[in-house]
């Protein structure tokens, strides 16, 4: 199911949330929606499913516009971060409850809720209580749910936000399995620009209700279009030439212990890896290596050394005006 957003303007009240939003998802595609809270990125996808009216602007889903088409029509679920189960009910009642409102048989009902419990990998907790599960299983539940309503067109609002970091990408990993075994069009909103470049074909990277970039997850780490994009996915060096400013990340500069371009005048341990903070005639450069590079070069804060930047794999960015 592709998805075509032509210059979409969403508006609360007078404040205006979304500004001139444009965005094509093609069938199949696993595009995450990423920027910082508050940047519309919920909005957006709210939006797609129909809970929010645009202003002005269109949104098309297989070519069929969608303006007054009701959430239910437009073969679009979405799976919000409080997940919205009801508790009450068993695992197995809270997936089959779209397929009950569609009017399908018990039989097949009961048949689907074993198949999507294999899935989730949930085999046999059909007769569990919500209240009986833990985060993570309950996550699972949601999502099973979610594919009983034979969607094309999945739509995740943070759905894993309140998970820590081990069963966070634990369902990351199941999302991208289930994306790719239902043969369906994902859109995933997310703050956590690791699990956006893991997973997505494509990154919509937004901020104050605008879309800064739009780009597979390599060309929006290597190219960004400006500052903000670039520093988002983490701290950059900047260096200017012929009236072009390129942006060098930390681990593409390399020390030369026996270099003389500048001091070290910070060395920051991290575990896997080091940040070396060093002081040169044109400023301060970072760069950040492996922790046992660290040891073998046998640094310390004072020394002199050597800075070589790799710049087959520079970030290139847009021209910024003087």
């Amino acid at each position: 199911m592709s998805l075509r957003i032509e210059q979409l303007n969403v508006a609360f009240g007078k404040t205006e949330v979304l500004h001139e939003i444009s965005l094509d998802i093609a069938d199949g595609e696993f595009v995450s929606l990423l920027g910082a809270s508050g940047c519309g990125k919920s909005t957006l996808l709210k939006s797609i499913a129909g809970l929010l009216e645009a202003r002005t602007g269109k949104i098309q889903i297989d070519g069929r516009e969608m303006n007054g088409v009701l959430p239910e029509k437009r073969g679009t679920v979405i799976v919000f971060q409080d997940l919205r189960l009801f508790p009450h009910m068993t695992a197995g009642k809270n997936i089959a409850f779209p397929m009950s409102i569609q009017g399908i048989p018990k039989e097949r009902q009961k048949e689907t809720v074993e198949r999507l419990l294999g899935q989730v990998q949930l085999t046999g907790y059909e007769n569990r209580k919500i209240r009986e599960m833990s985060g993570g299983q309950m996550q699972r539940v949601a999502l099973a749910r979610a594919l009983a309503a034979n969607p094309r067109l999945l739509l995740l609002d943070e759905p894993f936000s309140g998970l820590d970091e081990r069963l966070r990408a634990e369902m990351g990993e199941l999302v991208r399995k289930l994306h790719l075994e239902n043969g369906l069009t994902t859109v995933l909103v997310t703050h956590d620009k690791q699990e956006a470049l893991k997973f997505s074909d494509r990154i919509a990277l937004m901020s104050g209700g605008r879309m800064l970039q739009y780009d597979t997850p390599q060309r929006i780490f290597k190219y960004p279009v400006n500052r903000e994009v670039a520093e988002y996915f983490g701290r950059m060096n900047y260096i200017r030439e012929k009236g072009q400013e390129i942006g060098v990340r930390p681990f593409d500069i390399r020390i030369v212990p026996s270099g003389n371009d500048g001091m070290v005048k910070d060395i920051v341990f991290m575990g896997e890896t080091a940040e070396i903070r060093v002081d040169t005639p044109k400023g301060e450069v970072f760069c950040m290596l492996m922790s046992s590079e660290l040891e073998a070069m046998d640094m310390s804060v004072g020394d002199r050394v050597g800075i070589e930047i790799l710049r087959n794999v520079c970030v290139g960015m847009a021209k910024t005006e003087e």
